[in-house]
């Protein structure tokens, strides 16, 4: 290890204990509900307390110390490097700064600090410390011995801990900006009897512009797979990704956005959203949904959220239709919990389905109200009602054709 190599360690050392120190202390000083918190500050006592931190802190001083003692004159003459040991001569950084006192009028003045880098060493830099390290053998000795025995310096524990501190930390200031938007967060409770009982939830991206539709998702847990049907840009799909996105924030333990939310403990959440063809590729785009659904398929379990906007959307509605019983079929036998995105209303009437459509808005059919209700699927889409509106229907155009 090289002898900047050597300093920066120490720093990194001397860093990390008094920062874990002083949280150690704060954390002391209040009171604490968490009780995960609680079991982290016994942690920390138990690091701090150990012999090992104890032996890091002791050597880490007696390191500084011993690098505080290294100081060297340089002088440069053309291509020559001069050192010599430091001999407490005149103090050139006060006479620069009284030199340039002069200079101080009353505007503003800025100061510029120096700041230290791991960059490469130049070879004036490499000559320096070469004449240094021969004044000071012992110190740099000192130096190196504490970066052998203790080449790791952060427990394993803090550093989780700092990492998943600052998510939180991050995830706390994101919700308390979309709460400002009048949207609400809860604590998420797992329910043991598979049964889903989520009210109000959102997209926190939509909130955040003060767009969000709250909806509802519900089942006592007999039914698991629901369908989702409905009018074109009627808000299935956010409806089904914002149901994703607070399954995962639950598993995380964070509020969620919702008004009450009540659900399984989800062991795993997959999904398959439509993709791009690659002509580059042999499978075609429904090739590539069944074995997207094989693959679900062969993972799913009991406590599977499975979660998927238009499979099987690029065959006819006819064979989508048997693609999507096979499929949902299969799920149903293994218990798993499902979101449906489809425009195939057959698909709704399977025994074990819970049926979900966006509805219009009541200003209009051709206007979505983004609400997600429980109901049968529409006998019409809203692009055929827009065709009509146009006059682009088969009677219309036949008519027109002769």
């Amino acid at each position: 290890m090289s002898n900047t190599s050597l300093a920066l360690h120490l720093d990194a050392a001397l860093e990390y204990i008094e920062a874990l120190e002083s949280f150690h202390e704060k954390l002391s000083s209040v009171k604490i509900g968490s009780e995960g918190l609680k079991h982290f500050l016994a942690y920390l006592n138990s690091i701090i307390e150990s012999e090992t931190f104890r032996s890091m802190k002791e050597r880490a001083y007696e390191a500084k110390a011993a690098r505080e003692k290294i100081k060297v004159r340089v002088k440069i003459i053309g291509d020559k490097i001069k050192v010599w040991s430091y001999d407490d001569g005149e103090d050139l950084a006060s006479f620069i700064e009284a030199l340039f006192a002069r200079f101080k009028g009353s505007g503003q003045v800025e100061e510029v600090k120096y700041h230290r880098t791991a960059g490469e060493m130049s070879h004036i830099h490499a000559a320096i410390l070469e004449g240094a390290f021969g004044f000071f053998k012992e110190e740099y000795n000192i130096l190196r011995k504490f970066s052998e025995d203790f080449p790791s310096i952060i427990d394993e524990g803090v550093r989780n801990f700092s990492k998943e501190a600052e998510f939180y930390i991050s995830y706390v200031k994101f919700m308390r900006r979309i709460e400002e938007k009048g949207y609400p967060f809860v604590i998420p409770r797992f329910t043991t009897d598979g049964s889903i009982k989520v009210k109000g939830f959102y997209s926190p991206l939509l909130a955040k512009i003060g767009k969000a539709i709250p909806n509802d998702i519900e089942t006592d847990g007999e039914k698991r797979i629901f369908t989702i049907t409905g009018m074109n840009g009627g808000g299935k799909t956010t409806f089904s990704i914002s149901f994703g996105q607070l399954s995962y924030l639950s598993k995380l333990g964070v509020p969620v956005p919702a008004s009450e939310a009540m659900l399984p403990f989800f062991s795993s959440i997959m999904t398959a959203f439509p993709i791009e063809e690659d002509k580059g590729e042999e499978l075609s785009r429904l090739e590539h949904d069944v074995v997207r659904a094989w693959n679900i398929l062969k993972s799913a379990n009991d406590s599977s959220l499975v979660i998927t906007n238009e499979l099987f959307s690029t065959t006819t509605s006819e064979e989508g239709f048997q693609l999507a019983e096979l499929f949902l079929g299969e799920l149903n036998k293994k218990r798993a919990y499902c979101l449906y995105v489809t425009f195939i209303p057959k698909v709704a009437s399977l025994s074990y389905i819970i049926s979900l459509v966006a509805m219009p808005s009541p200003e209009g059919p051709l206007r979505p109200s983004y609400k997600i209700l429980p109901g049968s699927p529409p006998a019409e889409y809203m692009a055929i009602r827009i065709a009509a509106k146009y006059q682009l229907v088969y009677e219309k155009l036949k008519g027109m054709l002769g």
